[in-house]
């Protein structure tokens, strides 16, 4: 990867802002700027709804500007079409193949593609492989504690077993809605 390319990038994982000083952590005990790096393990990982989720950065990490998801996508588990109206979302792809619908436009993404969804755009999204290894950067941070409410913590740092039946439906589109998350199709 060249130069240029790197830096382009750059933004799908957050980094950029922290480069260029605009992103700050903040340590709890003196209220102060503190530099953070992570990975995921047990401490920082969910069970979502058959996925494996680990907020990295989260919204409080970063005074709210922004939070950070290593995730895995599955096929056959994604969401329906749904509007966030609080925060823009991006998705670098790691590993594997997702079709994104957002608005009128359609995104084949791969192995180191990255995907913006602006805030108030109507999107959708189809794992084209088994599964999608992804960073999910969320800004401003804060929609990552959807993800916290509607899991459990993670066992093990594997994919967890499909749910059995149907999800929770109203459930989702109600604790949904407490964090600007409309599902146009659903009422």
């Amino acid at each position: 990867m060249n130069r240029k390319d790197f830096l382009f990038r750059l933004p799908a994982v957050g980094i950029l802002p922290l480069m260029a000083g605009q992103v700050s952590f903040i340590e709890p005990s003196t209220g102060k700027v503190a530099p953070k790096m992570d990975h995921p393990e047990l401490k920082n990982s969910y069970w979502y709804i058959g996925h494996l989720m680990s907020i990295l950065v989260s919204g409080e990490d970063t005074n709210g500007s922004f939070s950070l998801i290593h995730g895995y996508e599955i096929k056959g588990l994604e969401p329906p079409p749904h509007i966030h109206t609080r925060e823009d979302e991006s998705f670098y792809i790691l590993d594997g193949e997702i079709r994104y619908t957002v608005g009128n436009e359609t995104f084949n993404a791969k192995r180191g593609d990255w995907v913006f969804l602006p805030r108030n755009i109507r999107h959708s999204f189809q794992v084209q492989t088994e599964k999608a290894e992804v960073l999910i950067h969320l800004s401003p941070g804060g929609f990552e504690e959807y993800f916290k409410e509607m899991s459990e913590p993670a066992q093990a740092l594997v994919i967890p077993p499909p749910p059995q039946g149907p999800p929770d439906v109203k459930k989702i589109v109600e604790t949904a809605a407490r964090y600007g998350v409309k599902f146009p199709d659903l009422g």
